[in-house]
């Protein structure tokens, strides 16, 4: 599967590089190289708009249903479980699924990841079977992006950077993921920028210069989906039934 993916990519890419050469003057500062990874996150990304516009319609789904949300953590705060169970019970009711299409956003980021790390450990069998040895790689400060960035703060950084504003717009846009069971799922999703940054000092610069681009036009979409997509009414709180109380008057 990974090797599948990481042929596609190394052809998409190619593709790109000899469109570029053929038609353009290359730049001083940043090879084709670095923009066909540019282009090819670009493309990818938008691949899986489909993903992200379901991902951001759960999350505004979700906000319409937050009064309720609200109204069984105050019923059940004392039972974790039941409040679960009412929660899942709540989502199946209204329809609504937001850990769902986050899971396979994050499914497939990784998959792609992977296959792209492939490709940029081994350029020559996926990108360039005659070899790269004349073929620029730079990109601005870095020399060499089949390399690692020489420097700590530049990509790796912005890599952590840009996606902890992919989680932190997610957390804010989504009560389900900062108020709900997920909640402390979510939070722990806040670490992974870090967990990023330090994978990425020691990678090939291409793939921080991927990820990077990749969180970057992922965010412009979601900002601008969640302020074009018309948001549904807020529902009002509803009674809800205590199951704690229930279940004393059943015994008896």
């Amino acid at each position: 599967m990974l090797n599948f993916i990481a042929t596609l990519l190394g052809k998409l890419m190619r593709w790109i590089y000899d469109s570029l050469a053929a038609n353009q003057v290359e730049p001083s500062n940043i090879s084709f190289y670095a923009i066909a990874i540019i282009l090819m996150t670009l493309l990818v990304t938008l691949l899986t708009v489909p993903v992200t516009i379901s991902q951001q319609k759960q999350a505004e789904s979700t906000q319409k249903i937050k009064p309720k949300m609200d109204e069984i953590q105050k019923k059940y705060s004392y039972d974790p479980q039941i409040m679960q169970k009412k929660m899942q019970e709540l989502y199946k009711e209204e329809g609504v699924n937001p850990g769902f299409s986050s899971c396979l956003m994050m499914i497939l980021q990784l998959l792609i990841l992977f296959a792209l790390f492939r490709v940029m450990r081994d350029t020559k069998t996926f990108v360039f079977p005659e070899g790269i040895e004349g073929i620029r790689k730079d990109f601005y400060w870095v020399s060499d992006l089949t390399k690692q960035d020489p420097y700590w703060f530049g990509l790796p950084l912005l890599t952590s950077l840009s996606q902890f504003g992919v989680q932190l717009f997610s957390m804010k846009t989504n009560p389900q993921m900062s108020e709900g069971p997920m909640a402390g799922m979510s939070k722990t999703f806040l670490m992974m920028p870090l967990l990023y940054f330090f994978m990425f000092r020691s990678l090939p610069a291409g793939l921080p210069l991927y990820y990077t681009m990749s969180s970057i036009i992922r965010l412009i979409i979601m900002v601008v989906l969640h302020f074009t997509v018309k948001k549904p009414k807020q529902v009002q709180t509803f009674e809800v039934k205590d199951e704690k109380v229930n279940n004393k008057t059943s015994k008896n």
